[in-house]
């Protein structure tokens, strides 16, 4: 490793979809990390043996967990004692504040005095594109990405300002919206609003700037512009997908009646349900179609002649995008809500060994089986493996009915969408199922999923193995946890209690039967079976 491994790096916001890119890029280069998260558990995916995105077994990764309150100002400074550059990659996109700039605008505020405090040289800020015109006014999401810039600044004398337009990349917010709409509209049909233009950027892209304007003095106390060469409008840009993914030509249409009726928060609804993405993440993106989000004032060649970063081009940012998506290799974290990671709303307790006893009122299901020791990493690979076109270890047409179910009922049904089994970690989809908590240790492992399928209630499925003291043996436990909402939810679960015992016994015996099976095969030489 080089010089890097002397460099120090904050990160604030490492759990979103840029943070997480960023991490992997810095450590695996030999940078020491502090990352500060409200929501470690979506961290502990680092601390899992053998991380496939990790390429050295290092302690260079601190996890702090940070609140961003006034009254932990103090903490907050002791936290970034010896810090060199501080990555701020925050913003409320998707909150239920009513007025998330002012929210925006305390955090970088608080950020920024603390960082200035300790002598933090740089904070380096990803911002977004945005021309604020008379007739195209800044949306309120786009005008806070920029007035938390502002409040960087008043704080700290070394911000480097890093302004993005739209974000390609497998799992990013904009690239599912595009993708679902040039996947499943039959035309496009024309808004009465005024449509603005945007300069897209494939996110491996914005990751190379990022690391390019770090520790740079060039770049101190500057904002920078970037985006590709293209410049297009948000029909554009699904239509450009439709016909370069799936050769499909979208026409758009005029509606002249029902156009004037699709209001953002219609608009909004409609496409959060295509998408099974938060409605209010939707809906700040969507109030941004109507803006100019393009490079303006501060392009960065204007500020280094000499970067020698060229985007990637629109069509060839969405066709690595799918490759990505298609290989599994995605990155969402959008999908896992903060609530979703424990397992009682109300309560926010954890229920990694709770019994019968300490479920607080909900619902329980279990069946277990003893394994051997040796058997333990091809029966958590194997359910690692589920969802998606292989299935559940059970009657297919069992979840298939569920899942249409689900559909009927405006949820989002089975589907091949998964993540690869080797990039597990919390906030990665499985169908209609959302990863809330993960854990391979050699001796223990739990994989844990939230349903986001239609119910009257919440429902996890808990996986875990866990290994006997003298390490002779283990037991592989299926538990199933059901939060009920009225009497409904009660008749619902008790009406399924027998396909619930059937399918789980089923699931369990038929994940260590394969493993078993698999394992065997491993062990002889097909070309000699009798030779081992």
């Amino acid at each position: 490793m080089s010089n890097t491994a002397l460099k120090h790096i904050g990160i604030f916001g490492p759990t979103g979809y840029i943070g997480t890119k960023l991490i992997i890029d810095l450590y695996n280069q030999g940078y020491k990390l502090s990352l500060f998260a409200r929501n470690i558990r979506k961290l502990s995916y680092l601390q899992q043996n053998d991380c496939a995105l990790l390429y050295f077994q290092e302690p260079r990764i601190c996890v702090i967990e940070s609140f961003l309150e006034e009254k932990n100002f103090n903490t907050l400074c002791q936290n970034l004692q010896g810090i060199d550059t501080v990555y701020y990659l925050v913003h409320s996109l998707g909150t239920q504040e009513n007025d998330f700039l002012i929210q925006d605008n305390k955090l970088a505020s608080l950020v920024a005095r603390a960082a200035s405090r300790v002598n933090v040289k740089q904070i380096v800020y990803l911002g977004g594109l945005g021309v604020d015109l008379s007739y195209a006014p800044l949306s309120k999401h786009l005008k806070s990405r920029q007035e938390t810039g502002n409040h960087l600044r008043r704080h700290h004398a070394c911000v480097t300002e890093l302004r993005a337009g739209v974000i390609i990349g497998a799992g990013s917010a904009s690239f599912e919206i595009i993708r679902s709409l040039g996947m499943k509209l039959p035309f496009l049909p024309l808004l009465h609003q005024r449509e603005g233009l945007c300069q897209p950027i494939f996110v491996d892209d914005v990751i190379a700037y990022l690391k390019h304007v770090l520790l740079n003095n060039v770049y101190y106390g500057k904002i920078a512009e970037v985006g590709s060469d293209n410049v297009l409008s948000y029909s554009d840009m699904v239509k450009i997908f439709a016909k370069t993914i799936v050769h499909k030509n979208l026409k758009k249409l005029p509606l002249p009646i029902f156009n004037r009726l699709l209001t953002n928060n219609l608009l909004s609804f409609i496409i959060a349900k295509m998408t099974q993405m938060p409605y209010l993440l939707v809906r700040s993106l969507i109030e941004g179609m109507s803006c100019d989000a393009v490079v303006d004032k501060y392009p960065i060649n204007k500020i280094d002649p000499l970067v020698t970063i060229r985007p990637l081009c629109y069509r060839d940012s969405i066709r690595i995008a799918m490759v990505r998506t298609e290989g599994r290799m995605i990155n969402s974290v959008w999908s896992t809500p903060y609530e979703s990671s424990v397992m009682n709303a109300q309560h926010q307790k954890q229920f990694i060994s709770l019994s019968s006893k300490e479920i607080e009122g909900m619902l329980f299901e279990e069946y277990s089986r003893h394994i051997g020791v040796e058997q333990i990493s091809c029966v958590f690979d194997n359910i690692k493996d589920i969802g998606g076109d292989r299935g559940y270890f059970s009657p297919k047409w069992l979840w298939s009915i569920r899942g249409f179910i689900d559909k009927l009922l405006g949820g989002p049904g089975l589907s091949s969408y998964k993540v690869d089994k080797n990039y597990i970690k919390v906030g990665s989809r499985i169908d209609f199922w959302v990863v809330t908590y993960y854990r391979d240790w050699t001796y223990e492992k739990t994989l844990r999923l939230k349903a986001k399928m239609k119910s009257p209630g919440h429902a996890w499925l808990q996986f875990s193995i866990k290994t006997s003291k003298d390490k002779q043996d283990a037991v592989l436990s299926l538990k199933a946890y059901f939060e009920p909402i009225g009497i409904f939810g009660y008749i619902y679960w008790y009406s399924l209690y027998f396909i619930h015992k059937y399918i789980f016994r089923t699931m369990v015996n038929n994940i260590i039967d394969e493993a078993t099976s698999n394992d065997f095969k491993h062990i002889i030489d097909p070309n000699n079976p009798l030779k081992l």
